[in-house]
Formats: C-alpha cells, structure tokens, sequence
C-alpha cells in the first residue's frame, strides 16, 4: 500500500471536514508526493481513530522528533500540543493501513483552544516550510577519521578490497601528507602478508633515511624476517653469517635497533641476529624475556650458531654519541636518564622520537625541558623542532588503557582521543590482566566521556571498545566495562559498518560466557533491535552473520533465540529479489534448521552459477576449531556445487596432517577467529597469505562470503 493510500483510508470519509475537505485533500496529497521512505521523514494527517483529530505520523522515532520540532514552532502550546499515542494495528483499521505503509509511529496533535481552520493554517504553513527543504537522501562523504576506521578493521578482517578501497578514499579527501599515506600503504601491505611487494616499493630507500612511527618499524623488522632473514636461518647459517649474507648493517642498518623488542616474533627474530652479532648481551636478554617457549627455543639454537657470545654491554661507561651513531637508541635513552648529562640531550630526543618510547619519552621530556630552562643547553632550530615534536608525541600517547579513559573523561574536548586508541591500543596491558578497580574506572571514564564534551570520541572509536569488550567478555572484573559499551552502542543513531562488525564479535563472546536466562533475553533484545535499524538487502549478510552467532551459542531462552532468528530469516524471505544465489541458499539452509517454511520465487542464476562451478572438483580445505565445521560448510556448498572434497583440520599445533592440507587443498579457508597461533603460524610457513582465504566474520556463513570473493576475484582476474 502507498503512503497516499494509507492516509486516504486513515482520513475516513472526507465530507466530515465540511468547508475544509479541500485544503485537507491538497495537505495530505501534497505530503504523499513528496514522501521519501527512509530519510526519516515525517507527515501530519486526520485519521479516523479514538481519538479522532490530526495526528503526526513516521517510520522511525527520529522523524516523530523531527515532526515534534517543526509543529511546535509553528502551532505553540495555545493552539496544540502534541502527545505520545499507542500504535494499535489490531484494533484501529487507520493503523493496520499505515503499518502497510511502514509509518508505525504517531503522536495526536490535540487542539486547544483553535478553531479547526486556524489549526489548519498553521499545519499548512509547517507543512510548506518542510517541503522547502530537499527531502532527497544525500549522499555524504565519511570523514578522513571515519575512513580511517573503516581502513583499520578492513584489515583486521583481512578483507584487501575494502581496506584498498578505503586508502584510495582516503587519498581523495586530502586530508592526509604523503608520508601519512605511504605510512598507511606499509600498514596495509603489511597486515595482508605482501612482504616481497613492500620490500620494492620505490620509496623504500627514501623511508630508511627519516623518522619513522614505531609501527612502521616494526614492519620493516617483519618484512626482513620474511623476505632477506628467514631463508637463511632455515639454511642454518650464524647470526653473523646470515648479517653479511643479507647486507642487514649496510641496507637496514637504521631499522634494525630502532625497535628494542619487537612485538611480533619475526621481528624479534631479526632483532636478535643483529643483537648476537653486535654481542649485545642485554637486549639479547630482552628478547628472551619477550618470546614463549617454543620462540625462545629457536633463539637458543640461533646464539649456539653465533662466533662469539653475546656479552653484558654496560652503557653507563660508553660514549653516548658512539651508541647514537652505532643506533642503539635504547641504551642512549637510558644513559641520559641515568645522568641528565646536558650534552647528551639533542642525542636522547633524537633516540626517543626515533624507537618511539612511550613508556620513557615524558621522562626525556621533563629532564631536557628543565634542562633548557636552566640554560644548560643552548636550543638550535634542530633541537627545538625536536622537543616540539617531543612534546606533542607525549601529549598525544596514553600508557595504558586507564589513562586513556580518565583523559577522556574530563571536561575538556580531546579531539585526538580516537586516534590515540587507534594508534596505541595494541601496546597497552590487556583489560583481562587488569584489576577489577582499574577496569572499573575505565568504564566510568568511558561513561563520563560518552555523556560529556568527548561524546563524538567515544563513537569515533566504538568498534575498538566493542573489541577490547569482546576479549575480556569471560572475565568477571570486566562486566561493568561491557556494560558501559552496550549501553553507548544503545544510544547511537547510526551505526556504522565496523561497529556493527565489532558488535557481532561482542555478542559472541558474551553468548559463550554462558548469561543467566534473563541476561541473554536483555542481550538479544539489544540484538534484535539493531537488526531492525539496518535491516536491508544490503545488510543481510550482517543478519547472517547475527543468526550464526545466535545458532553457535548455548541458549538458555531457547524461544528468544528462534525468534530472533525467525525475524531475520522472514526479512531475508522479503528481500529474495534482491539477494544473490549464495544469500538465497543460505537463507533456505538456515531456515531449514528452524523449520521456518519459507517460499523462494524462482530465478535465473546462470551467471553466479557459473561463479560457483569453479569448485566443481575441487578440493576445499578449512582449517577452524568450529565444532562441526567441515561438516556445515559441506551441507550449504552442496547447494551452490560438487567439490571433491570438503576436507577439514582442528589441529592446534603443526602436524603432518595439517602440513599436507595446506599444501593439496585447491581452496584453503583459515578460520582465524577460532584458531591456534601455532597452527597458523604452520600454514604461513607453507603457503602464502595472499593463496589463503581468510573470513572477515565468525562462522559458515562467513567462510562461504570470503570463498565468493576469492571466486569473483578470480574469475575477474581470468
């Protein structure tokens, strides 16, 4: 039913209105041919119901205050006011017809002490006065920090297209230098495991000779390890062997110690061949303490190779500039803060905004800054640059998770809050570790913020507070912290693609900490009506993934599960036209499950037929420790195609098994949501990231979206 329709039925018979009937007649269709379903619109009727009278209609409740606005205005409270009514579609015909016609909100404008032509009058000039504004949707361009987020969690869901997209998006904005977008181009270089691609970027050469963020550096340590180091470790050469082999000093010289502990294992790994050829003894130990068993094994067995043994460097009796020169910027730190020797000052500046060192820089800073006011050291234009920059590093970092909620709880506007999140939160000590005090107060600070002048800092960074939600979901002293994410995500208006990723990710994990019935009734609730807010064809795949998580989690409610469940699947059975072979055949499959009949209408898929035939007779590898996993993904491909095989492996550590899957199968799927570090890491060493299939969400549903990229990929690439 149209909206014009509706409101025709809603009117009832027009001769009611009298002298009126006219202008009534001309309001409500001039309203209807104006109408734009979706934008949150708003329209003012008479409907023919208890109690009878105009009445302010709309989708959602934002066009409800939207309305509520603009008649405010222009009526007042001497000639109307406008009150909250119950939407009953099971007793009032008007409202049956206006469900029909998606408005299922409304509030009755109740007339004071106006006469019905003058209420009339003020409805029409409200009426003109909104229809002179564009109701058209606009398309809006997302901000270069919305772009930035959409970037991050592109990669974290190994998904290339997006996160290319994305920087391609970015670049447009103009908002970012070259050296940022440079930086970003490593970033996502890096993340997909396209290490020979980095190693000949043209401005390689150009990047080695400045100043570079941490993170930067410690993917240039990853790529050393990957493209000049590894193959010869494997070779069995010493640590100084495979230095000269590789022209580490000569090449890489400035990236080698500008990380003291790297935090990924291959960077450690390069990080100790250049330690045990240097015979830097302590930072050797460093590594040590930084790596797990089975690393610091392989670092044992790489020292035994080495010509001489690393000895204890004692930085308090070297020469300051020799260490700066010779780039071991942890020891130049260090021995400044050990004496304050003026001299020594420019160096630890240097050294510091060099590695990075957040833990320390504010100490420099204090020292080099009393220092200067000493007149101790005398500033040139280098090295009040650099304590600029010094100042600003310090400014912009948090050292931990605690800090970074109490600044942003207070009544001053932290425009570089989300960033800061962004850039630093990999480095912080993990919510689980924390004491319950200290999570406590971050909730509060998150709370304080997201009520507060810092609001806009909180969404801006959602999706990370969903994340560091969802891994700490288990664990007691982090329920407040949840809470607090929960209730902001219940209060956005708009949410956007990472968070709604995000969000899955928390559901999940709070669904498997096992809820009390009442707990997950409030949980799917909260689910449920995200769903409603973005329900569409182009977010169906979401509604998958949020009935995976629903179907894969212990349901202590087992009716609020189907329901929610059954709501999704019933959308997705109106959406059918409009939903492509693999989506439809999911929808079937699942549906199936909840014995929820639904009815398909048949079409023509020749052409994603053919996408899906390129796995007749294949082999498709899976490697996940879903429970039932294989088994799932061979029921819904059996669907689309005939593979040869479904072959699927659980094994946590590397095994023979595991080896030769990563080596025969056709199409190899890595579940990296439920996965062993050690089992991966086993299928890097075999076969290249950019030949494995990585899921961007959780469960079958998501392995069979990223095997029909890989596909598309594919077939547009023959």
């Amino acid at each position: 039913m149209t909206v014009l329709e509706a409101l025709q039925v809603g009117m009832g018979d027009p001769a009611r209105f009298n002298g009126l009937r006219q202008r009534v007649e001309m309001l409500i269709e001039g309203q209807a041919q104006g109408w734009v379903s979706g934008s949150s619109g708003w329209l003012v009727a008479p409907l023919q119901r208890q109690p009878q009278g105009f009445y302010l209609l709309s989708e959602d409740r934002e066009g409800q205050r939207r309305g509520r606005e603009v008649l405010q205005a222009f009526l007042g409270p001497a000639t109307a006011t406008i009150e909250a009514v119950q939407f009953s579609p099971g007793d009032e015909q008007p409202d049956r017809s206006l469900q029909a016609a998606g408005l299922v909100h409304l509030s009755y404008v109740r007339r004071v002490n106006a006469d019905p032509g003058k209420l009339l009058d003020r409805l029409e000039d409200a009426v003109a006065t909104a229809r002179g504004r564009d109701a058209r949707l606009s398309s809006i361009r997302p901000s270069h920090v919305d772009l930035l987020r959409d970037f991050r969690l592109a990669l974290l869901q190994r998904d290339s297209r997006l996160a290319e997209q994305a920087l391609q998006d970015l670049r447009l904005t103009g908002q970012l230098s070259a050296e940022n977008l440079r930086f970003l181009h490593i970033e996502l270089l890096a993340k997909l495991g396209r290490w020979r691609e980095l190693r000949e970027l043209p401005y390689l050469a150009e990047l080695l000779r400045a100043r570079r963020p941490r993170m930067v550096n410690e993917v240039l340590l990853d790529m050393l390890w990957w493209t000049e180091v590894a193959d010869l470790c494997a070779a069995g050469l010493g640590p100084q062997n495979v230095y000269e082999e590789a022209q580490l000093g000569a090449r890489y010289g400035a990236v080698l110690t500008a990380v003291d502990v790297p935090a990924s294992a291959a960077g450690r790994n390069v990080a100790a061949v250049d330690a045990l050829t240097r015979s830097d003894g302590e930072r050797f130990q460093r590594l040590l303490h930084a790596a797990d068993e089975v690393e610091q094994e392989r670092l044992y067995r790489l020292a035994a190779l080495a010509q001489t043994t690393p000895q204890s460097t004692e930085t308090a009796d070297d020469d300051v500039r020799t260490l700066f020169e010779d780039r071991q910027y942890e020891a130049v730190v260090q021995a400044f803060l050990d004496v304050a020797d003026p001299g020594c000052a420019e160096f630890a500046v240097q050294a510091v905004l060099d590695i990075q060192d957040s833990g320390r820089a504010p100490a420099v800073l204090e020292i080099v800054q009393r220092l200067v006011a000493e007149d101790r050291v005398s500033l040139d234009r280098r090295l009040r640059r650099d304590i600029d920059d010094l100042a600003h590093f310090v400014d912009s970092t948090c050292d931990g998770w605690v800090e970074w909620g109490f600044r942003l709880s207070r009544d001053e506007h932290w425009p570089e809050a989300a960033e800061v999140l962004r850039a630093h939160h990999a480095q912080w000590e993990g919510l689980r570790t924390l004491p319950a005090s200290a999570v406590s107060e971050l909730a509060n600070g998150v709370l304080d913020a997201w009520t507060g002048v810092n609001a806009d800092q909180v969404a801006m960074g959602l999706d990370l507070l969903c994340l560091a939600a969802a891994e700490t979901a288990s664990a007691a002293q982090a329920a407040e912290f949840s809470e607090t994410v929960l209730e902001v995500l219940a209060e956005q208006q708009n949410v956007s693609t990472p968070v709604r990723e995000a969000y899955l990710v928390l559901l999940d994990q709070l669904l498997q900490a096992a809820p009390s019935e009442r707990r997950y009734r409030e949980l799917l609730v909260q689910a449920a009506g995200l769903w409603r807010r973005v329900a569409s064809p182009n977010m169906f795949d979401w509604g998958l993934g949020l009935v995976e998580v629903l179907l894969n989690a212990p349901a202590p409610d087992s009716g609020s599960q189907v329901a929610i469940v059954m709501e999704v699947l019933s959308r997705g059975q109106d959406f059918q036209r409009r939903l492509n072979l693999r989506q439809r055949s999911e929808l079937e499959a699942l549906a199936e499950e909840v014995a929820l009949p639904i009815q398909l209408v048949e079409e023509s898929t020749e052409e994603s037929d053919g996408l899906w035939q390129q796995l007749d007779g294949q082999v498709v590898g899976l490697y996940s420790l879903l429970p039932r996993a294989a088994e799932s993904l061979e029921k819904r491909l059996s669907r689309l195609c005939s593979p040869g095989a479904i072959e699927g492996n659980a094994d946590t550590v590397s095994t023979t098994a595991l080896q030769s899957l990563a080596r025969r199968a056709d199409y190899l799927i890595v579940d990296t949501w439920h996965a062993s570090h050690s089992a991966t890491g086993a299928i890097d060493a075999i076969r290249p990231r950019n030949r494995q299939i990585l899921p961007r969400g959780r469960g079958v549903s998501a392995f069979l979206q990223a095997l029909e990229q890989s596909l598309s990929l594919t077939a547009t690439d023959g």
